[in-house]
């Protein structure tokens, strides 16, 4: 929140009353630290081995002497050590390096009234917002974690308010430093002294066991906080409320600074951790530089993990954790991490081909990146097929009764060898399951998909859930009326089941579905980067400043910031940029200027060959009215995560609002001024240079000598290929094509041949020419 100046006097720093516009997030180093990044051995400094007290400070990877940038490091992994790289010697002569004086620090910095004047305000600001909610919520809790931001935060908390109107709320994930525990048991005995109920909450399951049955958690794939933290903490707090629909305000230690994300928070907020529940951010302003100055006044306890180098206190071994923490963590508690490596070690032991490959992997953070299945099982316990007229979803070796979980959803009104009925809100729908010798197939007409894409999703979800449910506990926290219970590891549903739906909201309907979801069979479908644009597709201003500026777009736009980097992927993916930051293709699209419909054609055309624009022209049929739930249902489908598909969705909106959409990507169908359906249309005037150029793209996609095909291929756009074929990318039919290609051949025999007569039907494209110089064809 405050600025601060390094004093050099006291080897720390004072605070200022001028505003921090960007924090630092300063750090106490110790001689601990020190020693496990080997500054006495690799730059031969001298400190007192003493970690009573700091003896220096670190802003990011930079450390911080009386004042004066001494050193910095760098890289470092889970078994290498980072580099560490001298900056300037901290005592020139060699002597050892001083102690920082913590009481001047502190007693330099109270001068001012500065920390005083922000713990009041902070204080008053927990009271005031306690009596603003004391009539609305039934339990108000810290939640502690152990860390810097916690431990100042409960302090705070419990001199705001009377000790038996809060409770301190420990979620125990078993995966916590052992430091950690340690100030956690400090902490539970002075609660005990002061008359605060303390709770701890933790899930039934270890983390060996999760490890094992969800495979490790990763940067896109964290069922670890929902399974081991946030599921206990709701289920521990409702028995202590004793109402399932209980209403809590949780105290948490969110700061502005922490990330950008956090930035964006408000101070109270109603659902953002979990449904129905409170969050108060009491410190959100503030910065580690008053953090610990208020731990070092009021002499709090300390968790040693920061005295080791650690600049947070969470997991061991987390997927999001820098590199540099990792290596400390293995080094101060070799053994708790070792038994993490090893979990990983024999998840992924299958798919590689040996122990050194296997060791480099996990070296460089290989098992970060998991997005799901594919690299540590082959079990597939649940799959999909669409084959009109029907879908089909096969579960093989269920672990839970799906006639169960279905009371989620719906009603079953009906029941007749194999054929059901199910009421879902007010409509009454069929399905057939049969079962075989390991699970069962079930069906619902393929209709279902675009009439009710709403019922479709929960129904994949309940045979999901069939197909993989452990009994983990989320879904259980997820209910409020208490109508889902696990206890014992039985599952029940009783009857104050309202079919809400909100068991349902983790993506895909099962976390342990999502984590070791496997592709679909035969699928060739890329997903790498569905959502390559967000919802910054661009708009037609965007292109006439690019066109406008040139080469000094970059310096020029007047786009923000996230819109420019959006927009930079979207003019790479349309070939409109080089190193130099213009290409021929964009000089040429200038010359045509952007009122040329061949302009647009060159763009799309380039633009079906990125992960977004492909998808689209690959799986949206042409003349079909399709809602934005049914467009979200077959991106989810094919590998996109739920939380992009509104993204995407968007996206989408914007691209057919540009002549786009004119040549086929589509038309925006419009409800109160909302995106709520697109409709493809064909293309009514294609040009034919567009089309030579398309086919050409398509030739060259298709890999070397791949130049000759019949238009009856080009024709059939159910064959996976990687070409996208004018067929597929302008709605083009039969006769508009050969037509197109016959003039083609007889204009620009150079370029193309083709036959049609005699039951022939070659289309053949000179070697010898490329997809460049069809562009340049385009301004002669």
């Amino acid at each position: 929140m405050y600025a601060y100046d390094w004093d050099p006097e006291t080897g720390g720093y004072v605070l200022k009353t001028d505003p921090n516009p960007m924090s630092k997030e300063p750090r106490p180093v110790y001689a601990e630290e020190l020693d496990i990044l080997g500054f006495d051995k690799k730059l031969g400094w001298k400190y007192p081995k003493d970690s009573s007290r700091p003896l220096l400070w670190a802003e990011m990877n930079t450390y911080i002497y009386k004042g004066r940038r001494v050193a910095i490091v760098k890289g470092g992994s889970v078994y290498e050590a980072p580099e560490v790289i001298e900056i300037e010697s901290p005592e020139p002569t060699g002597c050892e390096l001083d102690f920082v004086d913590i009481d001047l620090m502190v007693k330099k910095s109270n001068a001012n009234g500065i920390l005083e004047s922000l713990v009041n305000d902070t204080v008053k600001k927990i009271y005031n917002t306690w009596k603003a909610y004391e009539g609305r919520v039934d339990i108000f809790y810290v939640a502690f974690s152990g860390g810097k931001d916690s431990i100042v935060l409960f302090d705070l908390v419990r001199r705001a308010l009377p000790h038996s109107t809060f409770k301190v709320l420990f979620g125990d994930t078993g995966m916590e430093f052992p430091d950690t525990y340690d100030i956690v048991r400090e902490i539970k005995q002075f609660c005990d002294d002061e008359k605060i109920e303390f709770i701890s909450a933790k899930s039934h399951y270890s983390p060996a066991e999760t490890w094992n049955l969800f495979g490790p958690p990763a940067t896109t794939n964290r069922w670890c906080c929902s399974v081991h933290k946030t599921a206990p903490q709701i289920i521990a707090l409702r028995e202590r409320a004793g109402k399932p629909d209980f209403t809590g305000m949780a105290f948490i230690g969110v700061r502005a600074a922490e990330s950008r994300a956090r930035s964006e928070y408000d101070y109270v907020s109603n659902g953002e951790k979990h449904k129905g529940q409170y969050s108060f951010n009491p410190i959100l302003d503030w910065d580690t530089s008053e953090l610990f100055l208020y731990i070092y006044s009021n002499r709090l306890p300390f968790n040693n993990a920061y005295i080791k180098g650690n600049r947070r206190v969470g997991c061991l071994l987390c997927p999001r954790a820098a590199e540099r923490n990792e290596y400390l963590c293995q080094v101060s508690y070799p053994q708790e991490v070792g038994n993490f490596v090893e979990l990983i070690r024999s998840q992924y032991c299958k798919k590689m081909p040996n122990r050194k490959v296997l060791d480099e992997f996990i070296a460089q953070g290989g098992w970060k990146a998991r997005k799901n299945g594919r690299d540590i099982t082959d079990e597939r316990r649940y799959a999909e097929e669409n084959s009109s007229p029907n879908f089909t979803i096969t579960v093989n070796n269920p672990r839970t009764d799906w006639k169960v979980w279905i009371k989620t959803i719906g009603k079953l009104v009906g029941e007749d060898d194999g054929l059901y009925a199910i009421l879902f809100k007010g409509t009454v729908i069929h399905f057939a399951l049969h079962e075989n010798g390991s699970g069962y197939c079930v069906t619902i007409p393929e209709r279902l998909l675009k009439d009710n894409p709403e019922f479709v999703k929960l129904f994949k979800h309940v045979f999901r859930k069939a197909a993989y449910c452990i009994m983990c506990g989320v879904c259980e926290a997820d209910c409020h009326n208490g109508a889902l219970n696990m206890t014992d590891g039985l599952l029940r549903i009783d009857d104050r089941c309202m079919s809400c739906s909100q068991c349902h909201k983790v993506e895909k309907g099962c976390l342990v579905f999502k984590s070791l979801e496997l592709p679909r069979e035969g699928s060739s479908m890329n997903t790498k980067s569905l959502n390559c644009y967000s919802h910054h597709a661009p708009k037609l201003d965007w292109f006439e400043q690019f066109f406008a500026f040139k080469k000094e777009f970059a310096s020029k736009h007047t786009l923000g910031s996230q819109m420019f980097n959006f927009f930079k992927r979207f003019l790479k993916d349309a070939d409109l940029t080089t190193g130099n930051g213009f290409s021929r293709t964009a000089e040429i699209i200038n010359q045509l200027s952007l009122k040329e419909d061949n302009a647009w054609a060159i763009m799309l055309i380039n633009l079906s060959y990125s992960p977004q624009v492909n998808w689209f022209v690959k799986r949206i049929p042409f003349d079909e009215d399709l809602s934005r739930a049914y467009i979200c249902s077959l991106l989810v489908a094919d590998g996109a995560r739920e939380t992009w598909a509104s993204d995407i969705w968007a996206s989408l909106g914007r691209l057919v609002a540009l002549p786009f959409g004119r040549i086929g990507l589509g038309t925006a169908i419009m409800e109160k001024s909302h995106f709520v359906e697109v409709r493809r249309n064909k293309w009514e005037a294609p040009t034919a240079l567009a089309v030579l150029y398309s086919l050409y793209r398509f030739a060259e996609a298709g890999g070397e000598g791949y130049r000759q095909f019949s238009l009856r291929d080009l024709m059939d756009t159910s064959i996976e290929r990687e070409g996208v074929s004018p067929v597929e990318l302008f709605g083009l039919n039969h006769e508009t094509l050969e037509g197109l290609v016959k003039a083609l051949s007889v204009n620009y025999p150079d370029f193309i041949s083709s036959t049609f007569a005699l039951d022939l039907d070659n289309i053949r494209l000179n070697a010898e020419k490329s997809s460049k110089d069809v562009l340049e064809l385009f301004v002669k």
